[in-house]
């Protein structure tokens, strides 16, 4: 992972209900994006010193689209 390891901690889970959940941690600040796969919705959840601030639900397809989105090459 080089230089992110420093800065932050990255966990891939499998819930016992068989959902999948990626937890990205940002050391310095304290703060945590979490990401469930729940069926055919993504849920996103961040906390910044351990308060929730933000709970946001999307179809996978939409955040499929905006990953892709976000990887290409646009120049």
């Amino acid at each position: 992972m080089g230089i992110f390891s420093l800065n932050y901690d990255y966990k891939h889970k499998e819930k016992k209900n068989g959902n999948s959940f990626v937890s990205v941690r940002d050391k310095g600040e304290n703060a945590l994006l979490e990401v469930e796969k729940k069926g055919n919705q993504i849920e996103l959840v961040t906390y910044w010193q351990n308060d929730k601030t933000t709970k946001f639900k999307l179809p996978l397809e939409l955040f499929e689209k905006m990953y892709k989105d976000m990887i290409q090459d646009h120049d």
